[in-house]
């Protein structure tokens, strides 16, 4: 990548900004009356065709204006763009959602949901985020109750705020002495273990005290596996679909089937989000650096979150090439230490 000199790197900021706000390509004299240039509109023009040749900029149209290339968007990200100040990006009611006192704080689902729900409202794009991997997650309690005669049941409260639960149909009523001891046998082999770990235990030789209600233990101890397999499967949250159908890029069906047809398959967005945690910084994937040939006419804006210092899962929000990138990458930022304040502090007191 060229490093442009003054002159270019103010007319490329100038196309980039202009093309983002009207979806319409830029011409010199555009440039020049917008932005008050002490040259004449063939000056621009003749920067904006040398640009053209170094890859930065092209024409969609003979006679048009420019537009910025795939190479003039990351020329933008990394040299030009500025971030923009929390103060204008959110208000004091949309941070709140990451507060302590916030009651969404406790459930991992719906606090994501809740995240992919304010980033969709603040860039205007569609926003994705995983759930805590299971490398991460551990169980942090798992309670049993007999609610009814032919009933019980098992809560398992994992160390990220997720929550599995199942009601389970039993032949019998347990003793209380019966009951006690299996939610002790069950908070020895499963509490403040991984996720991971547990995905493959082998069944517990039954205790003497439990052979006579061996039906209501093996139906205890595959609801626990239920729990165990269901928090291991690591969840794709998506929101603001309809700022996607919004943009002119995607009128055409040809580009926006494609895209449709992926989102319908959330587990495939885990190959490029997969990247994305690898890193500690928020990531910026343009155009046709996208893994995912269907995505190759969207960018990506995504960041990692921790728990404690590991990767848990990623947010991001995507959206056209022709995307307001700082306000998707200041946004991302902040949510992502966000998330990783806030989930590490469930952790730790837990």
């Amino acid at each position: 990548m060229h490093r442009l000199d003054e002159r270019k790197a103010f007319i490329l900021q100038a196309v980039v900004q202009d093309y983002v706000a009207t979806a319409e390509p830029v011409g010199s004299e555009a440039v020049v009356e917008r932005y008050r240039l002490r040259v004449s509109s063939a000056t621009v023009r003749n920067e904006m065709a040398e640009m053209a040749e170094m890859g930065y900029l092209r024409q969609p149209h003979v006679s048009a204006g420019r537009i910025p290339s795939d190479l003039g968007y990351r020329y933008f990200v990394e040299h030009l763009m500025k971030p923009v100040p929390l103060s204008k990006l959110l208000s004091p009611q949309q941070t709140s959602l990451f507060s302590p006192t916030n009651p969404e704080v406790g459930e991992v689902e719906r606090l994501l949901q809740a995240t992919c729900r304010l980033l969709a409202q603040v860039t205007h794009y569609a926003s994705v985020a995983t759930a805590p991997e299971t490398d991460v997650v551990s169980i942090r309690h798992i309670l049993l109750s007999q609610p009814a005669a032919d009933k019980l049941l098992l809560v398992v409260v994992a160390s990220s705020g997720q929550v599995e639960h199942r009601l389970i149909p039993v032949p019998e009523r347990l003793s209380e002495q019966q009951l006690t001891l299996l939610d002790r046998i069950l908070q020895e082999r499963y509490a403040m273990r991984s996720v991971r770990e547990l995905l493959n235990v082998e069944p517990l030789t039954i205790p003497p005290e439990m052979l006579s209600v061996e039906p209501v233990w093996r139906l205890a101890e595959q609801a626990a596996q239920d729990c165990i397999e269901a928090l291991s499967q690591q969840q794709v949250f998506l929101e603001g679909l309809q700022h996607i159908l919004e943009q002119p890029e995607f009128r055409q069906v040809e580009r926006l089937y494609p895209v449709i047809s992926l989102l319908e398959r959330p587990q495939m967005l885990m190959r490029l989000l997969k990247r994305v945690a690898a890193s500690n910084e928020v990531q910026v994937i343009i155009g046709e650096e996208n893994p995912l040939p269907e995505m190759r006419c969207c960018s990506w804006v995504a960041s990692s979150y921790r728990i404690g210092d590991r990767v848990a899962g990623t947010v991001s929000v995507w959206g056209p090439t022709r995307m307001h990138y700082e306000v998707a990458t200041s946004a991302v930022r902040y949510v992502a230490n966000a998330l990783s304040h806030v989930l590490t502090q469930i952790s730790v007191s837990s």
